[in-house]
């Protein structure tokens, strides 16, 4: 009997641990802010520093990089700037025991035109850090 209670408890704690650190998804738009419900965290995109992806109509070598620039904001008002990359350099980081990463940027560039810096998303998740 101890074994099943046990386990049950095992496999309860495990349940609430998964779903604690199942991050959130917002999907924002360049210039544009969202709040994720979880955290409490207003993500503002601020911009996009760099975009030297491969595009899509193109063959390359290699597939390219593009840099965002977000604002994070807490409950209490504190906020930080975050560089974030879809493929060299970080892609991820922290605020406020929340961990940032960007999870992708679209639209991918084409060969043949120029992407307008406003139809830009950007893909956030934000999760909470384990203690």
């Amino acid at each position: 009997m101890k074994i099943i209670i046990t386990t049950i408890l095992l496999a309860i704690s495990l349940v609430i641990v998964t779903s604690a650190q199942t991050g959130q998804s917002l999907t924002i738009c360049a210039g544009k802010q969202a709040t994720a419900k979880q955290s409490g965290l207003k993500v503002k995109f601020v911009e996009v520093l760099e975009d030297s992806r491969c595009p899509t109509d193109a063959n390359c070598i290699w597939a390219g990089n593009a840099k965002i620039k977000i604002e994070v904001t807490n409950k209490a008002g504190s906020k930080r700037m975050l560089e974030l990359n879809t493929n060299s350099g970080p892609k991820s980081d922290q605020f406020d025991g929340w961990a940032i990463d960007l999870e992708s940027l679209t639209p991918a560039p084409r060969s043949a035109q120029k992407t307008d810096p406003q139809s830009y998303q950007a893909k956030i998740t934000i999760s909470r850090l384990t203690r």
